[in-house]
């Protein structure tokens, strides 16, 4: 991998030459203001095509720019909030140089709904742009998670540290109970499956616009309902061809583990209560570690059929169960090449990637290929966007990634030395030195799981504006995602000793097995849009729109599992033993809509929109399935309306908005109206088959879910842009929530689907812009940072039904928050104290208790940027908190003794903390006195993975967090180096890293608060559930341009 590294920088290198320096001179000359004449200070003043030359300007506008070459012709003189002008530079003494005022905030364009472009001042609802030099500055090969902390409103969390981990996505918290609650992707117009976003190529994004309230997402219908995110690709620019390389190297760290005792081995209590040492034994509340020598395991035959006994140091093996985790390895190179012209331009990229999980064997490449291109014919344009991607990976299928196996291995033993488990003596499963759980490393050989992904999206758009005032769109978009899986379980044969030699799990050989699956899906979406707009003068515009879209899916699952073949390792289901096990699902589902909007525009400085939308779905009746959603938002120039702002030296603009909508959510699965009969349980049985109805029962007459959301804004800036504030407010409100309510058995069906609950939700967005924040000489430093303030509350819900569970231990529960976690809690008196028996010391379990909410209530994000000549340094921190998590990792650790907490008494009996003594007064009151003297029965095996691990409140705790997201250092090679090699344009090399630090409470010992636990708990984050140590990033990218 060294070879590779540096042979790589050694040939990007050579392509520099060595520097000649020719004659240079002195341009000097000043900077004014072309409306008002006065100096703009601190404006660069650079030479075209440098990263070195320029200088900023003095107070009053002039500047002194020496070692200009003297055959450079060109300066470039910009400040925030002017627009960017080149200039010849001619003699060089004395140039005037006149900068047009260009207010960034107020005229740049957004992308909103449809892909229709509208100028900032127009919108009255937010919407953040992130652009891809925001989005790559570390080099992230996964889209979404490169937006993390960079918008205000959006929450971004990945399920566990897995190469394939699922991430989800939430933009201003959740709307419906038990439906999806993420936001609509759309890439060039083309609605998107949302997991999209992980498999494309962050470098071939140009921008994404992420339109966060109802309003801004009203015109894409149902499935938009949790706003949008707009993924805008790259397209060629006017001018010379360009080729883009890039190589990026990474290497992933484990690091984010969890606390152990480092103090006990195997063992159990005796019957005086002390730990006494058992060799095979997994659970560690045996003796403190004294640096004897002590047996290992139980006996095993070697080759020569000798029965043989290992030894080992007994002491702490500091590193051991951290050193389980390899460091992963990322490799990407990415290519493109772009060219445009007057008519028409092409965009054409591959990116390889190639990784290597922090888990011994998990593996993954990705391949993408991405052409886009246009062309303009007179009034014609048409577009064409291509994108195919492959996704192969080999991964672990152990069920924990082999943590249950490492927690369950005691502390003295050197767990790496086993990694070569079928040659290393008393690593392979008939001599591993554990006699109830197996060796880690060869649970995660035995069980594997390989998938193939390829997706496919393309889009075909064709324009026609016949008229200045007219114009039509049609667009055609489909995309495909065929993907082929299969779980394979290799074979082992304990041979007669390992059987009969107390290892449980040695009792039967482990069979090899089979499963497979294949699974297609297609999405076809069709747009029809017309456009007029007209301005009546100066103080009147309007523009219109209607349109038509259209949109069907089809998906396909197949399976078959054979539980045991008869030839080892042959993994095909025709050597099944037994009856197969199968499954076949095809589900079609149509939608059509309309829609249209108006724009006014009033006497320059009042703009107004109103929309309208009617959709049509086949998941719904046709007693109801048609629903219309109005929306209206209007944005006042306050700058624009008031004389004495128009000319404002230190306000740039001002601006109010405000917003209405209501948007309907259908959350029902397809053909979910009416009962299903599926294949009985045991069936098929030879040739006879059964079918039974499920034991939901259904109700065909469900209507979407309508979230009505009202969003007031301000948006100011000031010095020229330099200083741009937003703020926002929302308020929205879901009603006729699709729930999953409870029936009497009596009526044959447990359960039935109704529209019944509201949940209401508000919140505060921030988002402030310092570019820069200082300024001098060569250095600037920019500043990015946005706030969110969000909470929730359940209202009402079925019946007068005061709790729903949606996944336990999260509920919707009327009053707080949602989600909402509860957890088993010991009995409390009503201070809060633990009651304890009075003679055992032992707290007594009680029942479900209120925890606490489990998604932040406060979301921090904070951006910088230091930049010095052709230095830069980029860094993303953000901050969660005012929630909770419960660590499922604690109750796996307290079963096995790996615990902290079960060694913070030495496993001696002790008081328990903050505990009371229930009293019976004399007149038949109750009162409590503090327990001062007496212990628990047991400090060990008896007490804490037993009655304590129970109460699963004791592993509930603060989930709040700070983390590094990002950082990068990046030096732009000198502009008048790369010009020397007639070859490149550009050529810049960047250290990256990425999630690099984190601080959280002491109450959290276990790890990354942030992972949420996979399919099925979208709607119930906040149980972070036994997964692999999250890892920090490393690497260095290097880029060039010919």
């Amino acid at each position: 991998m060294k070879k590779i590294i540096i042979s790589t920088l050694v040939a990007v290198l050579s392509l520099l030459p060595t520097m000649l320096y020719a004659q240079s001179r002195t341009v000097t000359g000043k900077v004014l203001d072309a409306e008002t004449g006065e100096p703009v200070s601190f404006a660069s003043v650079a030479v075209k095509g440098s990263t070195t030359l320029g200088v900023y300007t003095q107070e009053d506008g002039t500047f002194s720019l020496p070692g200009v070459p003297s055959d450079a012709t060109t300066l470039i003189a910009s400040f925030v909030g002017y627009q960017t002008l080149e200039v010849p530079i001619g003699n060089g003494t004395n140039l005037i140089i006149s900068l047009s005022p260009d207010a960034l905030f107020l005229d740049q364009v957004v992308v909103t709904a449809l892909g229709i472009q509208r100028q900032a001042k127009e919108i009255g609802y937010s919407a953040a742009k992130v652009s891809s030099e925001d989005l790559n500055s570390s080099q992230n090969s996964d889209a979404s998670q490169a937006l993390i902390g960079k918008v205000s409103g959006l929450q971004i969390s990945t399920a566990s540290a897995s190469l394939d981990a699922e991430v989800r996505i939430n933009l201003r918290g959740s709307r419906s109970f038990l439906g999806d609650n993420s936001p609509l992707l759309v890439v060039d117009g083309v609605p998107t499956p949302l997991d999209f976003l992980q498999s494309m190529n962050p470098n071939d994004i140009d921008n994404i616009s992420v339109l966060k309230g109802g309003s801004a997402a009203a015109l894409y219908g149902s499935s938009a309902a949790n706003g949008v995110l707009y993924v805008t690709t790259k397209t060629g620019e006017k001018g010379r061809p360009r080729i883009s390389y890039s190589l990026t190297t990474t290497f992933d760290k484990a690091a984010f583990f969890p606390k152990y005792q480092t103090r006990f081995g195997p063992g159990a209590d005796d019957e005086y209560g002390f730990g006494s040492y058992i060799k095979g034994e997994n659970q560690q509340f045996g003796p403190e570690f004294d640096g004897s020598t002590v047996p290992i395991g139980s006996l095993f035959l070697d080759e020569n059929g000798e029965p043989v006994q290992l030894y080992e140091t007994y002491s702490y093996k500091k590193g051991a169960r951290e050193n389980y985790y390899e460091t992963g390895i990322g490799i990407q190179n990415d290519i493109s090449f772009s060219s445009g012209g007057e008519n028409g331009n092409f965009f054409l990229s591959y990116q390889n990637l190639h990784r290597t999980g922090t888990v011994e064997g998990d593996v993954m490449d990705r391949n993408t290929v991405r052409f886009n291109a246009s062309r303009k014919y007179k009034s014609f344009t048409a577009m064409v966007n291509v994108s195919y991607s492959n996704m192969q990976g080999d991964f672990n299928n152990s069920g924990s990634n082999g943590l249950y196996q490492l927690w369950n291995t005691p502390a003295h033993i050197n767990l790496p030395a086993y990694k070569d488990w079928e040659n290393v003596p008393g690593g392979n499963l008939n001599q591993w030195i554990n006699d109830y759980y197996e060796n880690p490393y060869a649970i995660t050989d035995l069980y594997r799981r390989k998938f193939r992904n390829d997706r496919f999206t393309g889009s075909a758009t064709l324009e026609w504006a016949p008229l200045k005032w007219l114009r039509f769109m049609g667009r055609v978009g489909m995309n495909t995602n065929t993907r082929n899986s299969s779980a394979e379980t290799y074979a082992w044969h304990f041979d007669d000793y390992a059987k009969s030699s107390g290892r449980s799990y040695a009792t039967s050989d482990i069979y090899s097995a089979y499963e497979t699956s294949a699974s297609y899906s297609q999405r076809l979406n069709a747009d029809v849009m017309a456009f007029a707009e007209h301005q009546f003068g100066k103080n009147f515009g309007i523009k219109g729109m209607v349109g038509w879209s259209m949109n069907t899916r089809y998906s396909e699952d197949k399976g078959v599992e054979a539980g045991q073949l008869a030839l080892d390792d042959l993994f095909n289901v025709q050597h099944k033993i037994g009856e197969l096990d199968g499954n076949n699902t095809i589900t079609r589902t149509r939608s059509q809509a309309v829609y249209a909007s108006i724009d006014f525009n009033f006497l320059g400085w009042i703009y107004l929109q109103v929309t309208g939308r009617n959709d049509w779905t086949s998941l719904l009746d046709s007693s109801n399935w048609s629903f219309f959603y109005p929306g209206a938002n209007m944005s006042l120039m306050l700058s624009d309306a008031i004389p004495a702002l128009k000319n404002s030296s230190w306000l740039s603009y001002l601006k109010l908005r405000g917003t209405f909508a209501k948007v309907g959510a259908v959350n029902v699965s397809p053909y979910r109206l009416y009962n299903i009969a599926e294949v009985a349980d045991p069936f098929p049985f030879g040739t006879l088959t059964s079918y039974q109805l499920d034991n939901s029962r259904r109700n065909q007459y469900l209507n979407p879910e309508f979230t009505t959301e009202f969003e007031v804004g301000l948006e100011v800036g000031f010095l020229k842009d330099r200083i741009t504030f937003e703020a926002a407010y929302y308020h929205q409100k879901t009603t006729d929530q699709t729930v999953n309510v409870s029936l009497p058995y009596s009526t044959g069906a447990e359960s039935r689907y109704i529209n019944a609950g509201t949940m209401v939700g508000q919140g505060v967005e921030l988002d402030l812009r310092l570019t820069p924040l200082l300024e001098f000489g060569d250095f600037y430093w920019n500043v990015f940072a946005n706030a969110t303030f969000a909470t929730s509350e359940v209202t009402e819900l079925y019946g007068g039904l005061n709790e729903l569970a949606i996944y336990s231990p999260v509920y919707a529960v009327v009053g707080k928050p949602f989600p909402y976690i509860k957890a088993t809690d010991f009995v409390r008196d009503p201070e809060g104290r633990v009651i304890v028996d009075p003679v055992t010391g032992l707290p007594t379990l009680g029942d479900l208790v209120d925890m606490g909410c489990t998604e932040p209530k406060v979301r921090l994000g904070l951006s910088t940027e230091f930049s010095w000549r052709g230095l830069s340094l980029n860094a993303t921190f953000e901050y969660r908190g005012g929630h909770v998590a419960r660590f499922d990792a604690e109750s796996d650790m307290l079963f096995s003794g790996a615990s902290y907490i079960s060694a913070i008494t030495g496993r001696e009996r002790f008081v328990f903390p903050n505990s009371v003594i229930e009293v019976v007064n004399p007149d038949g009151s109750i009162s409590y006195e503090e327990n001062r003297n007496i212990t628990v029965n047991s400090g060990g095996k008896d007490f804490w993975p037993s009655l304590y691990r129970s109460a699963a409140a004791v592993r509930v705790a603060s989930a709040n967090s700070w983390k590094l997201r990002e950082l990068s250092l990046t030096w732009n090679l000198p502009q008048r180096w790369v010009e020397k090699t007639k070859v490149l344009q550009s050529a810049a090399v960047s250290l990256v890293g990425r999630n690099l630090f984190y601080w959280v409470p002491d109450t959290n010992i276990w790890g990354d608060p942030d992972m949420w636990g996979g399919s099925g708990m979208r709607n119930a984050p906040g149980i972070v559930s036994s997964a692999m140590a999250g890892f920090r990033t490393f690497g260095f990218n290097v880029n060039v341009s010919f």
